[in-house]
């Protein structure tokens, strides 16, 4: 039994087929699609007489149109790809960034609330109490209330008021001494 040999129509399919996946017809990929069979010289005979059939510049025209939209499809498929590969990475970044900063503005939160706290704690250490009237106070008891009084000439029997008594009772004049 012969050989049924290779057609001039089933290489004419294959190249219809590689060319529309993109992919360029050459003698090997032909071969290849076919199952590795057919001899070469035959496949490029065959190519050379297809491609003498498509001379055609207007088939010409339309397979370069397809091969090259092929390829962009392609390319931008790739770039997009590429794209949101990147606006990812740089998302993550920026998030990472932020929990940073917000950690140090807790810590920094944190020790403004304790240095407000010191200084408050050290504005009332720092603040003496005022003598309120009617209080005692170290000393001469009550000193401060006596002096505010001293010239309503209220009565008191506290040593102030007993010095300040025997000054005026002496008729003791300012620019004099003490009387020894």
């Amino acid at each position: 039994m012969g050989r049924s040999g290779l057609t001039k129509s089933q290489v004419r399919t294959i190249r219809k087929q590689l060319q529309a996946e993109g992919r360029y017809p050459s003698v090997d990929a032909v071969r290849h699609a076919l199952g590795d069979t057919g001899s070469k010289s035959t496949i490029h005979k065959y190519l050379k007489e297809l491609a003498e059939e498509d001379a055609d510049p207007a088939g010409g025209r339309e397979a370069t149109g397809r091969t090259l939209l092929t390829v962009v499809e392609q390319l931008a498929d790739q770039l997009h790809l590429d794209a949101e590969r990147r606006m990812r990475a740089l998302l993550e970044e920026r998030d990472q960034q932020l929990r940073e900063k917000e950690r140090e503005l807790a810590e920094l939160r944190r020790t403004v609330a304790a240095l407000s706290a010191r200084v408050q704690m050290l504005e009332e250490d720092a603040v003496p109490a005022l003598p309120r009237p009617g209080r005692f106070s170290d000393g001469f008891g009550a000193f401060d209330g006596m002096l505010l009084n001293s010239r309503g000439g209220g009565r008191d029997s506290s040593p102030f008021s007993m010095v300040r008594g025997a000054a005026r009772s002496e008729g003791f004049d300012s620019g004099k001494a003490w009387p020894v």
